[in-house]
C-alpha cells in the first residue's frame, strides 16, 4: 500500500502541471486589449517561475502587467529580473524580460502545491482597421508551452455596449483541437484535448466598420490577412463572388417578396407538371440514353420541393449488379452458416460509364478491400474515414447536380419520354401481352423503376405477370434480393447524407460561423511565439 501512495504522489508531482487556463479578454473600442489569464497549477520542487511569451507585436505594446495567487497576494513588481536568481528570491515577485520580438512575462513560483496565478496585461492596439473591415489575428497561447495546458477555455468580450452577432462577426481558430463558438456577446474558444508540445490557440476576428474605432490602421485589407491564415488549414475556400452575389439577391427578393416568390415558383412549376402530362402515353424504351442522373435530374426538376439522390444511389447499384460489376452470393462462414454476401468486381471493359456510377464502385471496391466482400461496416468506415475525406467530398459534389425545371424548356419531348415511362410502369399490369423485346427489358425497368421510387410495386407487377422469370434469371432475382442489398442501400444512403453534412460544416466554418477549430494554418497571427510555461 506504501508503495501505491509512493508511486501516485510519483505521478501526481513529479513534475509541475497545468490544470486549466483560463483567458478572459476585453476589447476597448480603440482596440486595446485587456487581457486576464487565470492558470490553475500543481507546482513541485522543479523550477524556479513561471513565464508567458508575447511576441509579434508588429508595434503594440505590453502594459500594466501585475501577477495575484490564490491567496490574494499581489506579487511585487521588479523593475529588472533575473531569471537567474533562486526560487526563493523569486517568490512573490514579478518581472518582465525584454527579448529582441518582444517580452517575457514572469513571476515567481513560490511553495509547491495546488496553486492559482492570476495574471493581468494590456496589450494596446490589439484589434486593428483594414480597408474593409475590422479585426485581429492574434496567438493567446504560445506553441511549446511547459508543462502543456490540459484544458484552455478563451472568452473575448467586447467592452461598453458593442453587440456581437453572426451577420457583424466572422470567427475563426487555429493550432488546437476544440471549437470556436459565437455565444451571446462573446466569442469562446475551448480545448476538446489536452495541448502538446505543437499546439498553440490562435483566434483570428473580423468585425463590421463602425462597431470599434481602433487607434491603428494596417496597410492592406482583412481579407489579405484571412487568406495568409487559411494556408494550410482545413478552413475550405468560401464562396465565390457569383455565389455572393446570388445570395445577396435571394435574400433581397426572401425579404421584399416572400409570399410572391413562393407562389409565383409553385404556379410555374404546376404550370410546367400540367404541360408534361397533357395527353401523357405510355412510353417503353429507356430515355436519355440509360443515362440515371439525369434522369433523376428531369424527376428533381419537375418536383414542387425537396430533391431526392437516395433513390438515384439505389439505382446506380442495381445497374451495376445488371452489368455484372456487383453480384450477391451464397458463402459459407467460419460458423459453416451459408449467409448472402455482396461481392464487388471490376468494371465491364468496353462500357463508358457516368462519373457517379464509377464512383460509386471504386467506393465499394476500396472499401469491400483485398477479399472483394463488401460488408456495411466496412462501407461506413470508408465514408466516415478522414483519409477518404477528399475523395467523398467529390462524390457528394458530383451526387448533388443542382436543375432548374426552366433548363427543361426545349427538352419536351425528352422529358415525356421521362414521365411515360413512370405511367408505364406504374400502369404494368393494366397491359395484356407481354412479347419478348418488353421482358429483354425487365431489369432495366426495375433500375428505373427504383429510380421512381415505385420498384416494391413494379416488381410485385412482375411477379404476378411473368413469376418464372425470376427463377430462371440469376441477375433479376439478384437485383430484386430483399435481404442484402436493402443494407448495403441503407448503409449508402446514411453515409452520403453524413457526408454532405461534414461538408456543409466545414463551408460554414469557413465563413466564419464558427465550429472545430482548424489543427493547421493561422499564418501571420500577432503576439504569442514559442515557449513558456515553468523554468
Amino acid at each position: 500500500m506504501l508503495l501505491v501512495l509512493l508511486a501516485s504522489a510519483t505521478t501526481l508531482f513529479g513534475r509541475p502541471q497545468l490544470h486549466d487556463l483560463q483567458i478572459r479578454v476585453v476589447l476597448s473600442p480603440n482596440g486595446d486589449a485587456d487581457i486576464t489569464e487565470q492558470r490553475m497549477m500543481s507546482i513541485d520542487s522543479e523550477g524556479t517561475e513561471c513565464y508567458i511569451v508575447v511576441g509579434n507585436l508588429n508595434g503594440s505594446q505590453l502594459q500594466d502587467f501585475s501577477v495575484t495567487d490564490e491567496t490574494g497576494q499581489i506579487y511585487e513588481p521588479q523593475s529588472a529580473w533575473d531569471i537567474n536568481e533562486s526560487r526563493a528570491r523569486k517568490a512573490g515577485r514579478c518581472g518582465i524580460v525584454t527579448k529582441h520580438d518582444g517580452y517575457e512575462l514572469c513571476w515567481g513560483l513560490g511553495e509547491s502545491g495546488y496553486r492559482t496565478y492570476t495574471v493581468r496585461y494590456t496589450v494596446t492596439n490589439l484589434l486593428r482597421g483594414y480597408e474593409d473591415a475590422d479585426g485581429f489575428l492574434y496567438m493567446f497561447v504560445a506553441e511549446g508551452v511547459s508543462p502543456c495546458p490540459e484544458h484552455v477555455r478563451l472568452v473575448i468580450v467586447p467592452a461598453d455596449t458593442i453587440h456581437l452577432s453572426e451577420e457583424n462577426t466572422g470567427i475563426w481558430a487555429f493550432r488546437y483541437r476544440g471549437d470556436i463558438q459565437l455565444e451571446g456577446d462573446s466569442i469562446v474558444a475551448e480545448s476538446s484535448e489536452p495541448f502538446v508540445s505543437r499546439s498553440a490557440m490562435i483566434v483570428m476576428a473580423r468585425f463590421e466598420k463602425g462597431m470599434f474605432q481602433p487607434a491603428t490602421t494596417s496597410d492592406g485589407t482583412f481579407e489579405t490577412l484571412k487568406a495568409g491564415a487559411f494556408k494550410g488549414s482545413d478552413y475550405t475556400d468560401e464562396m465565390t463572388r457569383e455565389d455572393k452575389i446570388a445570395l445577396a439577391l435571394f435574400v433581397l427578393a426572401l425579404v421584399l417578396m416572400p409570399l410572391l416568390l413562393i407562389l409565383g415558383y409553385f404556379y410555374y412549376v404546376w404550370r410546367q407538371r400540367r404541360k408534361v402530362q397533357k395527353d401523357l402515353l405510355w412510353y417503353r424504351d429507356i430515355p436519355y440514353g440509360g443515362n440515371l442522373q439525369q434522369v433523376n435530374d428531369v424527376v428533381n426538376a419537375y418536383k414542387y420541393m425537396g430533391a431526392d439522390y437516395n433513390n438515384l444511389l439505389s439505382a446506380c447499384i442495381l445497374r451495376l449488379i445488371n452489368d455484372g460489376a456487383i453480384s450477391i452470393e451464397q458463402q459459407t462462414n467460419a460458423k459453416g452458416k451459408t449467409e448472402q454476401r455482396f461481392v464487388i468486381h471490376a468494371l465491364p471493359e468496353g462500357k463508358d460509364y457516368p462519373q457517379l456510377l464509377r464512383m460509386v464502385h471504386k467506393i465499394f471496391h476500396d472499401a469491400a478491400g483485398s477479399d472483394t466482400v463488401l460488408e456495411p461496416k466496412e462501407l461506413k468506415t470508408w465514408m466516415n474515414s478522414r483519409y477518404n475525406q477528399s475523395y467523398t467530398d467529390s462524390f457528394v459534389q458530383t451526387l448533388h447536380t443542382k436543375t432548374r425545371i426552366y433548363q427543361y424548356k426545349d427538352q419536351q419531348e425528352e422529358v415525356r419520354k421521362v414521365f411515360g415511362l413512370k405511367k408505364f410502369l406504374k400502369d404494368f399490369t393494366l397491359l395484356d401481352e407481354r412479347n419478348v423485346g418488353e421482358v429483354s427489358l425487365w431489369k432495366d425497368y426495375m433500375i428505373f423503376a427504383t429510380l421512381f421510387g415505385i420498384a416494391d410495386q413494379v416488381i410485385r407487377d412482375m411477379k404476378k405477370i411473368n413469376p418464372e422469370y425470376f427463377n430462371m434469371d440469376q441477375v433479376a432475382q439478384q437485383m430484386a434480393n430483399e435481404t442484402t442489398l436493402p443494407m448495403i442501400r441503407s448503409t449508402m444512403h446514411n453515409s452520403t447524407a453524413r457526408a454532405a453534412m461534414n461538408k456543409a460544416e466545414r463551408e460554414a466554418r469557413a465563413a466564419g460561423h464558427g465550429g472545430s477549430a482548424s489543427w493547421g494554418g493561422g499564418g501571420g497571427f500577432s503576439g504569442g511565439g514559442f515557449g513558456g510555461g515553468v523554468r
